[in-house]
């Protein structure tokens, strides 16, 4: 039997960009994309994105999928004028989404604040886990990453009223930094156009001028392990076996799954610390240990399916973390993620497995190592783009020792930063 789950309150996961600060702010997203929408623009198929119109044809063209993706709109509150009444209007809305970069406010990520009630349905549960609906929904984010990456996406780095160079913008991008400037900390050009940035995400994977400075890695001794991630703590497990079970309410890791069958033997008992990042913080992953990158491993895998064990839970209580949000132990099983195996210098760490986990529309996970590098802690191992996301360190049974305070939900993963030893 899975230990009880200890989970992040919804507090911590609205101060880190998954939900809106308020209903205002969504009701305001909302609003704007319905305006859009009703507005005529798309009422016709030729004016849907390419991949969006292929993922209309397919939802159509295959009875199984249609059933679901009208199953999944049963229980959406017609009344709610923001909410999608049908798989027509979503797809509608999506086509909005993906046409522009994500602008600063309190919202949350576009896509899920969109998807979340028809997400907690019987219906978009079986939908959501289907492979081939996924490679559709990979189809949509590549063509969005296009668009992210080029320079017409920096028109959102602006300082208008929902600019990412707007005063509350910076004040919130900078709030554990006082006294400095954005520029005093992260590699930009102020006096250039937007601040010398490439594209959106160019911005949002932004590098830190000085870590040595911001985020230290302290001694690089072979026997410390590090924070990988900018994030905080989702959850500690310890004993992790080779198979588990997903459908249960407090949550487990099953090696099996979560490693995609690879050096699952090696790993069982071992320790699962698993973090969520801030959806607008430092997005790139650093190396947790002096080593020798083993293995690299892309996953393909889910989007929208949240635990099954939370399809039907309230989700209008804001003082009460979503039922998607109460399933990244789920999501780290079965999500598109990356899996960077490594062979630590230090012989009783030795294999471990650092895991980036993708996360609705933020899902593209990119490793800059490859296979046989050696490796020095703290330096540049992957990147997420277009936002944050979750990720987890494993290590094989007795072989690290935590830092105890790492292991409560919410604490502070400050990248670089030392958590944990070798075992002796």
């Amino acid at each position: 039997m899975a230990p009880k789950t200890l989970r992040p309150s919804a507090a911590a996961f609205r101060n880190a960009g998954w939900l809106p600060k308020s209903k205002q702010a969504y009701d305001s997203y909302m609003e704007r994309i319905h305006r859009r929408i009703q507005s005529g623009v798309y009422r016709t198929a030729d004016a849907l994105l390419h991949p969006v119109r292929e993922f209309k044809v397919f939802i159509e063209s295959e009875p199984t999928v249609y059933g679901e993706f009208i199953r999944m709109f049963d229980n959406v509150d017609q009344s709610d004028p923001n909410t999608p009444k049908d798989y027509n209007e979503l797809i509608n809305m999506m086509n909005e989404i993906f046409r522009e970069a994500p602008s600063f406010g309190d919202l949350g990520p576009p896509l899920y604040m969109v998807m979340a009630q028809i997400m907690n349905s019987q219906g978009g549960f079986s939908a959501f886990t289907k492979e081939n609906l996924n490679v559709q929904f990979k189809k949509m984010f590549v063509t969005w990453s296009v668009y992210l990456t080029s320079t017409d996406s920096r028109s959102v780095l602006n300082s208008g009223d929902q600019g990412w160079f707007s005063t509350a913008a910076l004040d919130a991008l900078m709030a554990e930094y006082p006294g400095r400037t954005f520029a005093q900390v992260f590699e930009c050009n102020p006096e250039q156009e937007y601040y010398g940035f490439l594209s959106f995400d160019d911005f949002f994977n932004r590098r830190f001028r000085d870590a040595s400075i911001d985020r230290p890695t302290g001694p690089l001794d072979n026997n410390i392990v590090g924070a990988a991630c900018e994030s905080s703590t989702y959850a500690y497990q310890e004993d992790v076996k080779a198979m588990d079970e997903l459908f249960i309410k407090d949550e487990a890791y099953s090696l099996h799954h979560l490693l995609a069958g690879r050096f699952v033997d090696e790993f069982v008992g071992g320790t699962v610390l698993q973090s969520f990042l801030n959806t607008t913080g430092y997005h790139r992953w650093h190396v947790p240990v002096n080593g020798t990158i083993s293995k690299i491993v892309n996953v393909p895998g889910t989007y929208f399916a949240q635990g099954p064990y939370t399809i039907g839970e309230p989700t209008e209580d804001p003082n009460i973390a979503p039922p998607y949000l109460q399933s990244l132990r789920f999501f780290s099983n079965t999500a598109a993620r990356a899996l960077v195996f490594i062979q630590a210098d230090d012989s009783n760490i030795g294999l471990m497995c650092f895991i980036a986990i993708g996360m609705t529309e933020i899902s593209t996970c990119q490793v800059t190592v490859f296979e046989g590098q050696k490796v020095i802690r703290g330096q540049e191992l992957g990147l997420f783009h277009f936002g944050g996301s979750s990720s987890a360190l494993v290590f094989r049974k007795s072989t690290v020792q935590i830092d105890g305070s790492y292991k409560v939900p919410e604490v502070p993963l400050k990248i670089n930063a030392p958590i944990g030893v070798a075992a002796v």
